[in-house]
């Protein structure tokens, strides 16, 4: 048994050495992220990218994540460590035992992202956590997106308990699971993958004390904590104190959804304020605190130091506060599948309330925010049934100093590709395309909105559950930027008033999704003149468009 002594403790205080060391702890969550990924079942983890993988100290704080997972998740999972440890104390685990949950409020907000926790143990001593968080494809419930009226409608519920028992399966609790969602092959191998990339990080966080001949991950936790918050404060301190507010408004099931935000900043610490919000909804945009926590400081983060990894020094100096019964604050047993309406609009009100004061940092609003992800439930001609999720990004907003892209944001999370919902479902493609004029003009144009039109070709009706919500409400640009474009949905052509919920989809018929556009930034009339051009010429915008939003014709362009 080695000891941590002065000796083997001087890498700390060397930079290089620290640095090498901390990447490598990066290293070792980006290998079992690559775990999760390489042996998952569902397409909503290997190809969408739903998941996260931390590595934890002995008190379940955060040390690293990797680079590709969802950052969000590092909000929640040294939450849920501490709600765990409250169940089963520290002394009562043993090696071999891995927790479960996906209660809404102790871990990511709704229930179909579990949390699987595992305890490191050396020397039989407890060192430290690694964990993983995932949706699982399916976890029961109506698969009637955002229509419950309470949690217990949604799904089936994992109070905090064991999964593995000093090495063997819990397979009473596993079976009743199992029993309860509509893809038990799918979600009992996601779970897997995710004990087998907790062990991948364990190993690979044992061997590195191994290596520096440590007893004990805390003196290296402490270390990068307090590196890392001191760089966030340091961040901080340099914006103006100050109250700096903004609101946004979202669609829910019925009526809309307001989000204000107050960010209050004084000296090196900020706090985030949601009084002023709507109060909780009677349907399933309800966002738990731990939910609403992690989308604050994420996008704070982005705006502060985007650079900096993420761990648990980050949030140090970060306060998040919402009223108990409010929306962003929402109560058992309160709905909440849907949480990611709320959460996912926090960026647009904190970047709004901070665009004065940091105009070369903040973005437009994200249309790929909320995240979409459409399910389909079903057969095949031969009876074979399924559950297929459809994930899609819309545009994000215009960048810091450059154009909006197709791509995930906040939610950071991929397209579905299109070829693995036509091998895995009765469902035919056959339209797919970017969308010319949905990006907010401005200075920097938001990014462009994607359209598909998807066919069932099965003889038989399937399920189709979304929830969409910016139809009247689309991504704003920012310091005088316009607007992205707006969703659009329809069945034959015919558009859906009401986008949420389950939809019966017959033989033959076509479904168009149009995602939104990202809104822009700054005034439009500072566009460079040669963008405009580029964006016409690779069809981000049409003739038309080019003159409506800048004013300028197709001649003016062509040097006519």
């Amino acid at each position: 048994m080695t000891t941590s002594t002065a000796e083997n403790l001087r890498f700390l205080d060397d930079p290089i050495s620290l640095r090498i060391t901390w990447d490598r702890l990066v290293s070792i969550s980006e290998e079992a992220a690559a775990t999760l990924v390489n042996m998952a079942f569902s397409s909503i983890i290997r190809e969408v990218g739903d998941y996260s993988c931390l590595l934890m100290d002995a008190k379940g704080n955060s040390l690293a994540q990797p680079k590709t997972s969802v950052p969000v998740f590092i909000g929640t999972l040294p939450a849920t460590v501490r709600h765990l440890l409250a169940k089963y104390p520290a002394d009562t685990l043993k090696p071999g035992d891995s927790l479960i949950t996906n209660d809404p409020w102790l871990g990511t907000g709704h229930l179909n992202d579990v949390t699987i926790v595992t305890p490191v143990f050396r020397h039989g001593k407890l060192v430290a956590f690694t964990g993983s968080a995932a949706h699982m494809s399916d976890i029961g419930g109506s698969l009637n997106m955002g229509s419950s009226r309470d949690m217990f409608e949604e799904g089936f519920l994992i109070p905090p308990s064991k999964l593995m028992i000093a090495g063997e399966v819990n397979q009473q609790l596993l079976d009743l699971l199992l029993a309860n969602v509509r893809s038990p092959d799918q979600v009992e191998g996601d779970l897997h993958a995710m004990l087998a990339a907790n062990q991948i990080g364990a190993n690979g966080l044992l061997g590195l004390m191994d290596d520096l001949q440590l007893d004990s991950v805390e003196p290296l936790a402490e270390k990068i904590h307090s590196l890392t918050e001191n760089a966030m404060r340091k961040a901080i301190a340099a914006v103006p104190d100050g109250r700096y507010e903004a609101s946004v408004d979202i669609g829910d099931y019925e009526g809309d959804i307001h989000l204000n935000v107050a960010v209050i900043v004084t000296g090196s610490e900020i706090v985030i304020d949601y009084t002023g919000s709507s109060a909780e909804s009677m349907f399933g945009s309800n966002c738990p605190m731990s939910f609403t926590y992690a989308y604050s400081v994420y996008p704070l983060k982005c705006l502060l130091e985007p650079f900096l990894p993420n761990n648990e020094g980050c949030f140090k100096s970060i306060r998040v506060t919402a009223p108990e019964g409010s929306i962003a604050n929402a109560r058992p047993p309160r709905a909440v599948e849907m949480r990611n309406r709320v959460g996912h609009m926090a960026h647009a009100a904190i970047f709004s309330a901070l665009a004065e004061i940091m105009p070369e940092r903040v973005m437009g609003h994200s249309g790929s925010a909320p995240v979409t992800c459409d399910v389909f439930a079903g057969q095949f001609n031969n009876g074979q049934r399924f559950v297929e999720s459809l994930c899609v990004n819309g545009g994000t907003g215009a960048r810091p100093a450059a154009d909006g892209i197709v791509t995930g944001f906040p939610g950071n999370m991929s397209s579905t590709p299109i070829e693995l919902i036509e091998s895995s479902t009765p469902l035919l493609f056959k339209e797919k395309a970017i969308v010319p004029d949905s990006g907010g003009a401005g200075r920097y144009r938001g990014g462009v909105a994607q359209r598909m039109v998807i066919l069932n070709t099965s003889n038989y009706p399937l399920s189709h559950s979304m929830f969409y919500s910016r139809q009247k409400h689309p991504a704003l640009g920012v310091l005088g930027a316009a607007a992205g474009a707006g969703n659009f949905i329809a069945i034959n052509g015919k558009a859906l008033e009401k986008p949420v919920g389950r939809h019966d989809v017959l033989p033959g018929d076509e479904i168009t999704i149009q995602m939104p556009g990202g809104g822009g930034k700054m005034p439009v009339e500072q566009r460079d003149r040669n963008a405009i051009r580029f964006d016409l010429q690779e069809g981000y915008i049409t003739k038309e468009g080019a003159l409506r939003d800048y004013g300028i014709s197709a001649e003016e362009l062509a040097g006519k």
